[in-house]
């Protein structure tokens, strides 16, 4: 996996928005998982003033999430699902039919997790899963030691997991202790892979991955042999890597 080393984040965010509007252009109703965080807001930013200028169309794509906090409903303003829609898909006119996004409110979280894996194989699966990077290496929720052939489900979040919430929830004690995730096993079903890395913090975790050998102590590093995947780091990443 070699990454594509760019000079800052705006530059990331622009060759992430370039690589999305592209597949879109090929394929118009491409199903892509969406992640949240601060790394991909440039790119959320950057498709939402293409679309703006009339240069992108995401009116027949479908949209899912990768991870979501049990206990919270979409309207939460400290859910995932709330993000994706302030942040991406309501700036972007997407529709609730073109939208599937994990439960985190479910009174049965398992069969919630099933019923997410069956609307992926209803559409005919991903077409582009697009992640970022934990500091501890985890990709959605799937934490340090995850089962690698697991499909989405409950788990419990790491305590550095947790922390990384402060902007959310200023009161740890207020962070809900599991989520709902996409699994490695389905993420690595998806046709293509898009891994933005950028920020502090994520020294080791793109160490593990430029070693090129799985571990399952770093969960990106199930990535490896998906036979397309884009890495894209920030010049800033590669300076503590080369």
């Amino acid at each position: 996996m070699t990454p594509i080393w760019l000079e800052n984040s705006d530059a990331l965010s622009r060759r992430a928005a370039d690589h999305v509007a592209a597949l879109l252009a090929d394929k118009p109703d491409a199903v892509i998982a969406v992640p949240t965080g601060a790394t991909p807001l440039g790119l959320y930013r950057r498709l939402i003033a293409l679309h703006d200028s009339g240069t992108f169309d995401s009116q027949r794509a479908r949209f899912f999430n990768l991870d979501e906090f049990v206990g919270k409903p979409a309207d939460d303003p400290r859910s995932y699902g709330h993000f994706l829609w302030q942040h991406l898909f309501r700036p972007l006119k997407i529709q609730p039919h073109q939208v599937r996004l994990l439960r985190g409110d479910a009174a049965d979280p398992d069969a919630e997790c099933l019923a997410f894996e069956r609307a992926i194989e209803d559409v005919g699966g991903l077409d582009l899963a697009i992640l970022g990077l934990g500091r501890n290496g985890h990709i959605a929720f799937n934490e340090p030691g995850s089962d690698w052939s697991a499909g989405t489900r409950q788990v419990a979040l790491t305590e550095k997991t947790r922390a990384a919430q402060a902007v959310l929830y200023p009161d740890p004690a207020e962070v809900p202790a599991a989520g709902l995730t996409m699994g490695v096993a389905t993420i690595k079903r998806a046709k293509a892979i898009l891994l933005l890395v950028a920020g502090d913090g994520k020294d080791e975790a793109v160490a593990a991955l430029l070693r090129g050998i799985p571990d399952q102590n770093w969960p990106v590093t199930a990535l490896l042999d998906h036979p397309n995947v884009t890495f894209i780091a920030d010049r800033h990443v590669r300076q503590r890597h080369i």
